[in-house]
């Protein structure tokens, strides 16, 4: 399952690996209604009713847009107060001096006076500081003072706060302070809730810390009342297991355990899991997803070393001190609204979007504003009679008329003309952020694999991919339901992280090479080796628990063990997995050390090491998981080239410079080897395939089509 923005998808894998998939328009208000709408959407594909689906499903995942929808919106948003170490009370308030710029594009950017950094989620008046200090070995410097904790608290509930962060300075060495101001809380006000940094993010770098605290607290609310408004239905559909939830960092986990931070952007990560699907059945080495929805595009890159994570994600405009999986998201959908920008009187387009509702004009919910899909129709990319299979008919006379008010006639051009530049403004940003994306990384797009999917991503990924040159484009034939394709490939997964700040100075080093030169044992300092062994103790303490919970054996889990290294004063570190889980012997330090300085080299080379600085484990994490029922893409059988049993009918479409007569296929009588030359609509029942004069498609033994030159 996977709310997005405008539409909500489903996919049932049934016990052979095949699959059918689901889909209904998003209800933002009752995001639950949703949830089962699209599961009743797919069991009729089935022949089947949804309670008989649901009785009989031994695993369920969801992904959810619940937490980014009440951070973006900020609507009903709790009261919150924030209890702190004295002195760090304006953390939130002054920020970074990149706050000001996070989560801006370019252009915002470029103009600095048009700038501001993010309103705080808890204003300066509800946020509290009292006296205690730990230090950066996890001492206790100055000790809590309580009687300020309960000064503090009163003042907070006198205020009518709804929930109280906690965030201390270093507690992921030592939380005693965080754990008993959480206790004081709880005496003087037992129906508080209450969070605190040492449980919801153990890390280091406080304003990412503090955000990532404060958010989880604020959209904890939304998160955890649709998980119990969903798990109570199920229930009455006899399905009784645990509702696993999709996470930002990649796998599911159940939804009683998961933090609701960790569901941002669950949807857009579900998606990179069905690449990495596709990736490894196609056999290819470099691949790139992107996403065309109703709000957003988001793009993601799947290298042959593998996925990105990122240390610090940046949400809403806040730096979160949250493990996510690297996702590029910007402002272009189906549902972008086109305007004319009043100082240029140049036709803009976006980031704003008219959503599921009242959605395009076409929709005739209300809706005013020309969009992105409405320009498609107008150029009849998409048929109004054919959207959604038919169930849902489009306007094509209200698209064409707020186009022709809003944008051709202010600008004295064409409807089509107007639409065709929609199209290509859309496209072209699109496209700028894929080739931005692959340009800062150094990635030849030659040398991968472009997969289109998303509601829009198949109408416009020829447009988006123009000039790129991919080696090729594939669109498979459910990409509208591809974020629910992809968290159903998913395995169960749980990551665990601690920043145990492992700080070791004035190490024995060659001048010649620039390597450590350890000489032995006690060359290591006693405390960093028993903090490395303590916190992977605890790491897998807590995941064997939990995967139990999840139903699985030891034998069934697979652990990675993750560092953040760093030569000392340096400000930020390589992320690596961890040659070893244990430090034991002498060997055992040499191989960690040396690991570090083999990475370290492979990114900076030689005469960029830094021994004199010493060497620092900033982070240390633990990532397990475990294979859960995944669906399967049976090849078939090769049925030629000629595509004409698929064929519909002919219309005029609109490309560059006019219509022209185009041949309109049906997607699900396609067959392995049809090819159809452009220009071409291939039609499925939710989403339009649109083939220009100088692109052909060929059917592959999966069933996806492939775009090419």
């Amino acid at each position: 399952m996977d709310t997005g923005g405008t539409f909500s998808d489903s996919v049932i894998i049934k016990q052979d690996g095949t699959f059918v998939t689901g889909k209904a328009s998003t209800t933002p208000e009752d995001l639950e209604g949703c949830f089962f709408n699209c599961i009743e959407a797919a069991s009729k594909k089935l022949g089947k009713k949804i309670e008989e689906v649901l009785s009989n499903t031994i695993l369920l995942g969801f992904g959810t847009t619940a937490g980014t929808n009440a951070l973006l919106t900020r609507a009903g948003g709790p009261m919150l107060g924030l209890i702190t170490t004295k002195g760090m009370e304006d953390t939130t308030i002054i920020m970074r001096t990149v706050g000001r710029f996070a989560g801006l594009g370019i252009v915002e950017s470029m103009h600095i006076a048009a700038t501001d950094r993010p309103e705080p989620l808890i204003p300066r008046g509800l946020i509290k500081g009292v006296t205690e200090r730990i230090n950066s070995k996890g001492e206790v410097v100055i000790p809590l003072y309580e009687d300020e904790v309960r000064q503090a608290v009163k003042e907070l509930v006198s205020e009518g706060v709804e929930g109280i962060a906690v965030i201390t300075l270093w507690s992921f060495l030592n939380d005693a302070h965080e754990r008993r101001i959480k206790e004081i809380i709880q005496e003087m006000a037992p129906n508080l809730t209450v969070t605190i940094s040492s449980v919801v993010t153990p890390l280091i770098r406080e304003y990412s810390r503090f955000n990532t605290t404060i958010i989880n607290l604020y959209i904890g609310r939304p998160v955890r009342k649709l998980f119990s408004k969903v798990e109570d239905r199920l229930r009455e559909y006899c399905y009784k297991l645990p509702l696993l939830v999709m996470q930002a960092s990649g796998g599911l986990s159940k939804s009683d355990v998961v933090q609701p931070i960790t569901t941002l952007h669950s949807g857009p990560v579900g998606a990179l899991s069905g690449v990495e699907f596709f990736k490894e059945l196609y056999g290819f080495k470099n691949c790139m997803g992107s996403d065309v929805g109703g709000t957003s595009f988001d793009i993601c890159v799947v290298p042959e070393e593998g996925v990105k994570d990122l240390r610090e994600a940046i949400v809403n405009r806040f730096h979160l001190r949250n493990p996510m999986r690297e996702i590029i998201s910007i402002g272009a959908g189906g549902g972008t609204i086109a305007y004319i920008d009043k100082l240029s009187g140049k036709i803009r387009v976006g980031p704003e979007s008219a959503g599921s509702v009242p959605g395009p004009v076409c929709y005739g919910l209300g809706g005013e504003n020309p969009t992105v899909t409405d320009a498609d129709v107008v150029m009849n990319r998409i048929d109004p009679d054919y959207f959604l299979g038919g169930e849902m008919k489009l306007d094509r006379d209200k698209s064409y008329k707020a186009i022709k008010e809003k944008i051709a006639d202010p600008m004295g051009i064409t409807v089509e003309e107007a639409a065709y530049g929609i199209i290509a403004i859309v496209d072209n940003r699109m496209s700028s952020i894929i080739s931005g994306t692959l340009g800062e990384r150094g990635l030849d797009p030659e040398k991968f694999v472009l997969f289109a999917f998303g509601g829009a991503g198949a109408t416009h990924c020829a447009g988006y991919s123009h000039g790129l040159r991919f080696d090729k484009v594939i669109v498979p034939p459910f990409a509208s339901t591809f974020s629910a394709f992809g968290a159903s490939t998913a395995d169960v997964r749980h990551r665990y992280a601690n920043s145990p700040y492992i700080v070791v100075y004035n190490l024995p080093f060659d001048v010649m090479t620039r390597n450590f030169k350890l000489k032995s044992l006690d060359d290591f300092p006693k405390y960093a080796i028993e903090r490395f062994n303590q916190v992977n103790y605890n790491f897998e303490k807590e995941a064997f628990k939990d995967m139990a919970d999840e139903g699985f054996k030891k034998d069934e889990i697979i652990l990675e063990y993750k560092i953040e290294a760093r030569y000392g004063g340096q400000l930020w570190e390589i992320v690596s997995t961890s040659p070893i889980n244990r430090i034991e012997s002498f060997e055992d330090i040499k191989t960690l050390i040396k690991f570090f300085e083999n990475k370290y080299e492979e990114l900076y080379g030689t005469e960029a090491k830094y021994p004199e600085g010493g060497f620092e484990i900033i982070t240390m994490a633990l990532e397990v998981s475990a294979s859960a029922v995944k669906p399967v893409i049976p090849k078939k059988e090769f049925m030629g080239m000629d595509a004409t049993n698929a064929l519909k009918e002919k219309r005029e479409v609109y490309f560059s410079g006019g219509f022209i007569l185009s041949k309109i296929y049906e997607m699900n009588k396609l067959e392995y080897g049809n090819l159809i030359n452009g220009p071409a609509i291939i039609e499925g029942i939710d989403t339009s395939l649109v083939i220009p004069p100088d692109r052909k498609v060929t059917v592959d033994e999966y069933g996806n089509m492939v775009m090419e030159y």
